[in-house]
């Protein structure tokens, strides 16, 4: 049973953690579109807008509003378990188990650019603020930085046993983190150089790591069934988020900073404060594996996968966003 989730909103967008002024937000299913069975997820920079890459090799991106299809990407020759969307709007990457790597232009469709490199399937893929340079996660342990513009690889990070999982450049800033098996995660340079270490989670590793949109906090989802809140500029530990009872496998900021969202291998999305550390929502019956997931950028709608596998559209009231600019009208067909 999915249940409707009441919690405290805080109101404060200050970069330093404070205590959440007293609110009401609910967070509830709004749409399960039946057979659309997303492998990943990514928001869009403006309005209702996400990218789901599906299992039948396509890519969409989808209004959250509406349900409509705004626009379909064809040619992976594998479906994409990795998406991202540049902060600009203008490109979509994808990354599938074939090890190729895609670039989109995100208004038009049209394939730009195919990066091949890694020697197994892609797993993670983050764009700079900027969108200069692409970093992409393989399943061959290697991380790699893309020149965006001549499609070259910049740099080249093995991981040498560690296990990379993910890796997640931190808001604007010019660094990224990588979530590994051993020591927790890791903090980069655009360089590839390592900065320093989130070490957390018991030695069992992380499977993902996001930033807020200041680059100022971090949040990792460990193989210990807890996430972890960190502060990025001195690398240490705020609090744990505990209450999963298995694997966390994705985490995410919600846009304006005063949420996280965690989904784990035991079938539920938890919601959290990153100011208390505690929880203060969940939704059942979500997948599995762990959910991917999405906030969109108006902050209306947070995204999940089901039991079922399939795209769980979620409504968030008040949106926790702030002021976005409309995006461009876009030709769409509504889904039931």
């Amino acid at each position: 049973m999915i249940e409707t989730l009441t919690m405290l909103v805080c109101l404060s967008l200050s970069q330093t953690p404070q205590k959440p002024a007293a609110a009401t937000v609910v967070v509830a299913p709004a749409k399960v579109i039946e057979g659309v069975r997303p492998e990943a997820l990514a928001a869009g920079p403006k309005g209702s807008y996400f990218a789901a890459s599906l299992e039948n090799k396509s890519i969409e991106i989808i209004d959250a509003t509406s349900h409509g299809v705004a626009r379909t990407f064809q040619g992976p020759p594998q479906p994409a378990m990795a998406v991202a969307w540049s902060a600009d709007g203008t490109l979509l990457a994808s990354g599938d188990e074939s090890a190729r790597i895609f670039i989109w232009n995100a208004e038009t469709g049209a394939k730009l650019q195919m990066l091949q490199g890694h020697q197994r399937g892609i797993q993670d893929l983050s764009f700079n603020y900027p969108r200069t340079l692409l970093i992409s996660t393989g399943k061959d342990d290697v991380v790699k930085i893309w020149n965006v513009e001549s499609g070259k690889s910049v740099a080249s990070i093995p991981g040498d046993g560690a296990n990379f999982y993910s890796a997640t450049f931190e808001g604007k800033l010019n660094r990224f983190g990588v979530g590994v098996l051993g020591v927790g995660a890791r903090d980069y340079s655009a360089t590839g150089k390592v900065d320093g270490f989130y070490t957390g989670h018991g030695g069992q590793g992380v499977f993902d790591i996001a930033f807020n949109k200041a680059g100022t906090r971090a949040v990792t989802a460990g193989r210990d069934g807890t996430a972890i809140v960190w502060d990025t500029k001195t690398m240490t530990k705020l609090g744990s988020l505990k209450g999963h009872s298995d694997w966390v496998v994705h985490c995410a900021f919600s846009p304006n900073g005063q949420y996280i969202a965690t989904s784990g291998d035991d079938r539920t999305v938890r919601i959290w404060s990153p100011y208390s550390f505690k929880q203060v929502g969940e939704l059942d019956d979500q997948q599995a594996v762990g959910s991917p997931l999405c906030w969109t950028a108006d902050g209306k709608y947070l995204i999940t996968v089901n039991f079922s596998d399939f795209l769980q559209i979620n409504s968030v009231t008040p949106p926790q966003g702030g002021v976005v600019a409309a995006a461009k009208p876009v030709r769409k067909h509504r889904r039931g």
